[in-house]
């Protein structure tokens, strides 16, 4: 197994394909998956990353704060932290909730919208990758739309042949196998970071590159997979074979900062937003990301954020 699968495989994300999309130009629908959109394949979802693929035509994404991003058909759309957005044929059009269009699924089939003025087609299938046990403070480090090229991806041959025969499926009105569809999903996040951290500037500095080390790479990978573990510096320079000056060396040339810091950083995302969602208690939290006392997750905390996690907490509500 490769470094970047290997680290992925702690994001522990599942996937599934549940909307079936038909527009016609011109046409523009707000968009967001949504615990109800995914009841039916993950009841509790705590974190949800939206995608579309495009099988024919073209769109365009809007999401506040960025400019339009367009997306063509073989492209993938990755929204990593669900962010609300708009789909379109063109930017700058007033849309209608996505939700207000959706229709049953057919026998075995999909959800669907069709929708439009009786232009320009467009095909999409829509999905989702959620995870039941936490979130994950990789997803923080990916931007909030990517965009990839799946023909170009390593697994290309395999995704093209999925997608081909899912859309055919849908094509005819049939829900092609879950198992697949799933995987189809699980595949098309695995290929997206893959070819975003293939594409990145040799001198970033993030996780991402970091995972062009097989030593940091593997590092990255056993923290996030054990991020409450009480790791030290020598521990984990012994889980990935090399000295502890080699480790620190490598990952702060490559990630930005020393492993330890490094850790401290990503724990404490994790409880940003499990304080955000307000569903277990600042000691339960603690426990989560690695403190077995309140006190010294709320001194850490601090240090890290500037304020105690109560009150951020409030401040977040």
């Amino acid at each position: 197994m490769d470094t970047l699968s290997e680290i992925l495989r702690t994001v522990r994300l599942k996937g599934a394909v549940f909307l079936d999309g038909r527009f016609t130009a011109p046409w523009s629908v707000a968009s967001e998956v949504t615990a109800e959109d995914v009841r039916a394949y993950m009841p509790e979802p705590e974190e949800i990353c939206g995608l579309h693929y495009v099988i024919e035509g073209r769109l365009s994404c809007e999401v506040d704060g960025e400019p339009p991003l367009e997306v063509n058909a073989g492209e993938l759309l990755l929204l990593p932290r669900n962010d609300p957005h708009v789909l379109a044929n063109a930017p700058g059009q007033e849309p209608i909730h996505g939700h207000d269009l959706i229709q049953p699924p057919a026998a075995n089939g999909l959800a669907r919208i069709h929708y439009g003025g009786g232009g320009a087609f467009t095909h999409i299938i829509c999905g989702y990758l959620g995870n039941e046990e936490r979130r994950n403070p990789l997803i923080s480090t990916l931007p909030r739309m990517l965009k990839v090229n799946i023909a170009e991806g390593a697994s290309r041959d395999w995704v093209e042949s999925s997608v081909r025969y899912g859309a055919q499926q849908l094509a005819q009105g049939i829900l092609a196998s879950s198992t697949i569809m799933a995987r189809l999903s699980e595949l098309l996040f695995v290929e997206a970071v893959r070819a975003y951290a293939e594409t990145r500037e040799r001198l970033d500095t993030d996780w991402l590159q970091g995972l062009k080390d097989p030593h940091v790479g593997r590092a990255l990978a056993i923290m996030h997979d054990r991020l409450a573990h009480p790791w030290t510096a020598d521990e984990l320079a012994r889980e990935v074979g090399v000295s502890r000056s080699v480790l620190a060396e490598r990952f702060t040339a490559t990630v930005g900062e020393p492993p330890m810091r490094y850790l401290t950083h990503s724990r404490m995302q994790l409880a940003k937003e499990l304080l955000r969602q307000r569903r277990r208690s600042i000691p339960q939290i603690a426990e989560d990301v690695g403190y077995e006392a309140e006190a010294a997750f709320n001194r850490a905390f601090k240090r890290e954020v500037g304020i105690p996690p109560a009150t951020w907490r409030d401040a977040h509500a």
